[in-house]
C-alpha cells in the first residue's frame, strides 16, 4: 500500500472518529440538560404536591377531632351534634404539573385520594339516610373521624415518600413537639376503643 493511500485512510478514519466523537459529546450535553430539566421538574412538582398534601393532611387531623360539640356542648341547635369543621379539599388534577416524573405506584397513591374521600362520604351519606340517630349521631362522627383520621394519615405517608423521591428535606417534628400524625393515629385509638366497649354493653 502506499503512502497516498495510508495518508487517505487515516485522514477518513480520524474524520469519522472525529464525526462520532463530536456526536457522542452532543448526546452527553443533551442527556445531561435533560437530566437537570427532570430533576428541576421533579423537585418543583415534590414543593407544590407536597404543600397540598400537608394542607389536607392538617384539614383531616382538624374534621378527625371534631365530634359535634363545641366547647363540650352540641353545636346544633336543640341539643343536636354537628359538625364544626368543613371537609378538606384535594384536586390534584388542578396542580399544574407533570405527573408523569413520578413512579407508578406514588402517583396513582396521590390521585386516587379524591376517590378515597368520595367513598367516606358515600358512607356518610347512607349513615345520615338510613342510620339517623339524634341527637349525638354516634356512627356518623365515629365514621367521619376515623375515616378522616385514616386519610390524613395516608395523605401524611404520601408527603414523605415524595420528600423522598423529590430530594426535599425531611420535615419530621422534632422530639417533644407536637406530631400530628401520632394524634391521628390516638384518634383512631380512642375510637376503636370506644367502639370495643360499646359493642360488649
Amino acid at each position: 500500500m502506499d503512502a497516498g493511500n495510508v495518508s487517505a485512510i487515516i485522514s477518513a478514519a480520524a474524520g469519522i472518529s472525529g464525526v462520532l466523537l463530536g456526536n457522542f459529546f452532543v448526546l452527553i450535553k443533551e442527556w445531561w440538560a435533560k437530566r437537570k430539566a427532570v430533576n428541576q421538574n421533579t423537585t418543583y412538582l415534590g414543593i407544590i404536591v407536597v404543600s397540598h398534601l400537608d394542607r389536607f393532611a392538617s384539614h383531616c387531623f382538624d374534621v378527625s377531632i371534631d365530634d359535634g360539640t363545641c366547647q363540650g356542648q352540641p353545636a346544633g341547635q336543640d341539643g343536636h351534634y354537628e359538625s364544626t369543621t368543613a371537609f378538606p379539599v384535594f384536586s390534584p388534577l388542578e396542580l399544574d404539573v407533570d405527573w408523569k416524573l413520578l413512579p407508578k405506584d406514588l402517583m396513582y397513591a396521590i390521585l386516587s385520594i379524591p376517590d378515597q374521600q368520595d367513598q367516606l362520604h358515600g358512607k356518610l351519606r347512607g349513615i345520615q339516610e338510613f342510620n339517623y340517630d339524634p341527637p349525638d349521631h354516634p356512627e356518623f362522627f365515629w365514621t367521619r373521624r376515623r375515616g378522616y383520621a385514616v386519610l390524613g394519615l395516608q395523605a401524611s405517608d404520601l408527603v414523605k415518600k415524595l420528600r423522598i423521591y423529590a430530594g426535599l428535606p425531611d420535615d419530621a417534628p422534632l422530639p417533644g413537639e407536637w406530631d400530628r400524625d401520632q394524634s391521628m393515629r390516638d384518634v383512631m385509638a380512642d375510637l376503636d376503643e370506644r367502639e370495643r366497649k360499646s359493642r360488649q354493653q
